[in-house]
């Protein structure tokens, strides 16, 4: 019985893939697919909104964004978002949206910055 201890413990450690030091780590995905996926049109100030089953979405004012989606598609709090934007330059309404999509409790698919 004495020894078989040393054997089980060979299988001990970490179980973490972690990078190595220095290494730029990306967050994996927390799901496959995202339950609604939206595209910001910074210049126009409006967001598409489209289920993940949806070819097309449905576009509304950012502003309104998260009671569409909780109200119109009925998407609840905790589901899991993608989004994307028309063009390079919209950072500041990505980040408006991002911003709101999170304090109404959404949680972003992750996998990429």
């Amino acid at each position: 019985m004495i020894m078989m201890a040393p054997l089980l413990l060979v299988g001990c450690g970490s179980s973490t893939n972690a990078p190595a030091s220095g290494a730029a780590s990306v967050s994996p995905p927390i799901a496959d697919k995202a339950d609604v996926i939206i595209t910001v049109d910074g210049v126009h100030h409006s967001c598409v909104a489209a289920l993940y089953s949806e070819p097309q979405g449905s576009t509304v004012p950012c502003e309104e964004l998260i009671p569409f989606i909780r109200d119109e598609l009925r998407i609840p709090s905790g589901s899991i978002y993608d989004i994307h934007a028309v063009a390079a330059g919209d950072t500041v309404e990505m980040s408006k949206v991002r911003t709101s999509l999170t304090e109404a409790g959404y949680r972003f698919i992750g996998g990429h910055p």
